[in-house]
């Protein structure tokens, strides 16, 4: 049997340090850093500036996200800035989780954690996810606010309540190691298991170990291979070196009961 509770514990300060870490161009469209939501703009910076220029703040903010990353108009931080303050004021709070992450990763200013945890706040406040996840971030590293658990805990779990599986995998993390709450396994596997539905290849392989060692769930190898199976076949490499020990002390009826199964995030 693994050391699991190494394998968790090693990982969580990688899966919060992404609440505060800086992403790339092609990360930004799924992570939370940076995105454009569910809302929908013209076609072209000229249409959007007209909008903007008449006060719409969707329009407002998508400028700002085009000069931030520089699409199809040059880059220009300064510009975000003040188009996403524009939006932000107007109760855009994609707009402000976007200026707090301007101020943090001092991009067109000077790295201001203080201002970054304001204006993440703000969006946290106004129900932004990105916001809330951020904010935790910082809370938890203690970056521009004292660092408090309870805090980054509380924030966390406001955003995996809206179906973040960022959120829920670094919940179920925190509850696992006690940050913030007392440790419970059974919190930490139902948040697992959340972020798993979801099709997050870390959760996958997290909720395996859970049923692989009954922490938090019932002791159940054909789950665990389950869940190794299809982390495995999203991309998580390490999932392989858990399946070949894990099928040594499986019998071979659980192991073709396993491979004609599909996991169901219900169990």
């Amino acid at each position: 049997m693994r050391k699991q509770v190494f394998a968790i514990t090693g990982r969580v300060l990688l899966v919060i340090a992404a609440l505060t870490a800086p992403t790339t161009a092609q990360q930004s469209q799924n992570h939370f850093k940076f995105r454009l939501g569910t809302q929908t703009f013209p076609p072209g910076a000229e249409e959007l500036r007209i909008a903007a220029q008449q006060g719409q703040p969707n329009a407002e903010f998508a400028l700002g996200y085009l000069y931030e990353r520089g699409l199809g108009v040059p880059k220009d931080y300064g510009l975000a800035m003040s188009y996403y303050k524009a939006a932000a004021e107007q109760g855009n709070a994609t707009a402000a989780n976007n200026i707090g992450s301007l101020y943090e990763f001092g991009r067109g200013v000077s790295v201001n954690l203080t201002e970054a945890a304001r204006w993440y706040r703000v969006a946290a406040e106004h129900g932004d996810h990105s916001g809330q996840e951020n904010l935790a971030g910082l809370y938890f590293f203690g970056k521009g606010v004292a660092c408090d658990y309870v805090q980054a805990a509380g924030w966390l779990r406001k955003a995996a309540e809206q179906g973040s599986a960022v959120a829920q995998l670094a919940l179920a993390h925190m509850y696992f190691l006690g940050k913030g709450m007392p440790v419970d396994f059974s919190e930490a596997a139902k948040w697992t298991r959340r972020a798993a539905a979801q099709g997050d290849v870390d959760a996958q392989a997290d909720l395996a170990s859970f049923y692989e060692q009954g922490k938090g769930v019932l002791l159940d190898y054909v789950s665990a291979y389950c869940w190794y199976r299809l982390s495995l076949q999203g991309g998580n490499k390490k999932s392989k070196s858990r399946l070949e020990p894990l099928s040594q002390i499986m019998t071979a009826r659980q192991i073709e009961e396993a491979n004609g199964t599909v996991p169901s995030p219900m169990k």
